[in-house]
């Protein structure tokens, strides 16, 4: 464990230092964020989440000096890992070297222009409250704290799931397609990585409006393990079996990646999961249903 630490935190100074070089005078935040972020990391599947915020807003060019970065650090440490470029959920770039040990990088770009058109949150309300509860602020001003959100309602719930649902299960349900029968790991990697969104999803669609107002879903961001719990409580068996075995294959991820039928179940899982989270959201707005208790 100790050598897995060691390499993973030389990859991210590496990225730290490629995005300081290349985009300090544009920066107006950059931060780790996610496990990464409070010292925690997984031997089984490493890995680590950078957000960037820039002033005003992102540019082309931006983006292209971002891929040169992705592929430099792909290269440098080449013979050593498989770096995985994720930019999740959209997309999941196929690694240009193969080794053994695996280490995914996701980097999210966004501007304060494009946060502020966005009513001042990140994609969505939870999502920005996930982010400023679990960051590490690298380089500049901690731009998260600033941000004023406003309360979370069931009504932002309802109409965001259907958005936020379609976001994780598109890319998901087109994954097959991009990769060969011996990249099952590929397969693999994305689907847990879209279930556990989906999942995520699936513990605020169930929130009562004392729950959200208290962020009650943000203790699930940092205690992964009270997940299946709450899908017990509030889902159908098949819903919390399904979380079970997501983190069961998680957390033996090494035993399973290269296993095409783990990977296939993965991704059914994904879907199915999606299914139901669908149908509990709208059960939560039936006549008599709305804003009440789960």
């Amino acid at each position: 464990m100790k050598d897995i630490k060691i390499l993973v935190e030389k990859i991210s100074l590496s990225f730290q230092n490629k995005v300081r070089s290349s985009f300090s005078s544009r920066l107006k935040s950059f931060y780790l964020v996610g496990s990464y972020a409070f010292g925690k990391i997984s031997e089984q599947r490493p890995d680590i989440n950078f957000l960037l915020i820039f002033d005003k807003f992102v540019t082309p060019q931006d983006f292209l000096t971002l891929g040169k970065i992705c592929r430099s650090l792909e290269k440098e440490f080449s013979k050593a890992v498989t770096i995985k470029i994720e930019f999740r959920p959209f997309r999941y770039i196929k690694p240009k070297y193969k080794n053994e040990f695996e280490v995914s990088v996701n980097p999210i770009l966004v501007g304060t222009g494009e946060i502020q058109e966005m009513g001042g949150v990140l994609f969505n309300k939870w999502f920005t409250e996930g982010l400023r509860s679990v960051n590490k602020l690298l380089f500049g001003s901690d731009f998260l704290e600033t941000l004023k959100i406003a309360e979370i309602t069931k009504e932002d719930v309802v109409k965001g799931a259907m958005f936020d649902l379609m976001f994780f299960t598109m890319p998901t349900s087109r994954a097959p397609a991009q990769y060969w029968d011996d990249e099952s790991n590929l397969l693999l990697n994305e689907s847990l990585e879209n279930a556990k969104n989906i999942a995520y999803l699936g513990i605020v669609a169930v929130m009562n409006m004392e729950e959200l107002k208290k962020k009650s879903y943000v203790d699930y961001i940092k205690n992964k393990e009270r997940i299946f719990g709450l899908y017990k409580e509030r889902y159908v068996d098949e819903a919390a079996g399904m979380i079970k075995r997501i983190f069961q294959i998680r957390e033996q991820y090494l035993k399973f990646k290269n296993n095409p039928g783990v990977a296939e179940e993965v991704f059914a899982i994904a879907l199915n999961l999606a299914s139901v989270v669908r149908s509990k959201v709208f059960e939560e707005v039936r006549p008599g249903n709305y804003g009440k208790t789960s």
